[in-house]
């Protein structure tokens, strides 16, 4: 705060910038999409071939209905994260 004329000036053509940003997206011009990096798929894949590998080993010392149950519960946290992927693209866009 010890050049409050250029804080002022600083500001106002931050304003102005935001302005004319929203003046190009209400007249339909397409303004710099951001990459996504998907970092978090990457460490979510990762991690559920690690947990797959241990299930087939702990499978194996399981009994013919306990491993039917840890089938079913796989496919189903599998068919929940596709379902909560599917929403989520859907609600942002």
């Amino acid at each position: 705060m010890n050049h409050p004329k250029k804080d002022i000036q600083q500001l106002q053509q931050e304003m102005d910038k935001a302005r004319a940003d929203v003046k190009k997206v209400c007249h339909g011009e397409i303004t710099q999409q951001t990459k996504n990096q998907s970092l978090d798929a990457v460490l979510t894949g990762a991690g559920m071939l690690v947990i797959l590998g241990l299930a087939i080993g702990f499978a194996s010392q399981l009994k013919k209905h306990q491993v039917t149950v840890l089938t079913s519960g796989s496919i189903g946290a599998a068919s929940g994260l596709l379902i909560g992927y599917a929403v989520g693209r859907r609600k942002n866009g």
